[in-house]
């Protein structure tokens, strides 16, 4: 990976569900598919590494390493929403670049607690439909990814009182 482009996470049934609004004829296969593809030509304009995460249950392996979109089928004791939160606390907070891409409240919410950009499954379907347009050459980038780190993680706004809540909810042990 060279420096400054961020990884991109994707949680893979959130995108299709996007990305494929009225699909309920086509076989899932056909739809992982397609969005493989178009997250392969994403990759390619973007050079950015890109992990799509699925929820295994029995499904293919993961996908060879070194290949261009990287394809994981999580085992059936772990959903694909676990897998993510676990890979981006696994990682070093100082060099954090990654980019999770789910609609997922809970996903974001970890994620952003561990320093990871979050963007939304209906943000990047419009990214996704760009890609291979000239237009899309001059934007490469995920809008939302472009601040840096000191400018994502540290700024002067309060939490609201939800926020905090939220927070304390995380962060808080359950005593039972």
């Amino acid at each position: 990976m060279r420096a400054g482009h961020s990884e991109i996470v994707v949680d893979g049934y959130n995108l299709i569900h996007k990305l494929f609004l009225s699909s309920e004829s086509v076989p899932l296969e056909v739809l992982r598919e397609e969005t493989e593809k178009k997250l392969l030509s994403f990759q390619q304009e973007t050079r950015s590494p890109v992990t799509i995460v699925y929820d295994g249950k029995g499904g293919r392996e993961e996908s060879a390493c070194g290949a261009p979109l990287h394809i994981i089928f999580t085992p059936a004791s772990i959903s694909a929403d676990q897998w993510i939160i676990d890979y981006v606390k696994s990682l070093n907070p100082k060099i954090k670049l990654v980019t999770i891409v789910s609609s997922d409240e809970e996903i974001r919410r970890y994620g952003t607690a561990f320093g990871a950009t979050c963007i939304k499954s209906e943000e990047f379907v419009l990214q996704l439909k760009k890609t291979g347009n000239a237009d899309s050459r001059k934007n490469r980038y995920i809008r939302s990814g472009q601040l840096s780190f000191k400018e994502k993680k540290f700024n002067d706004k309060l939490l609201s009182d939800q926020e905090v809540d939220r927070w304390m909810k995380l962060f808080t042990p359950d005593i039972s």
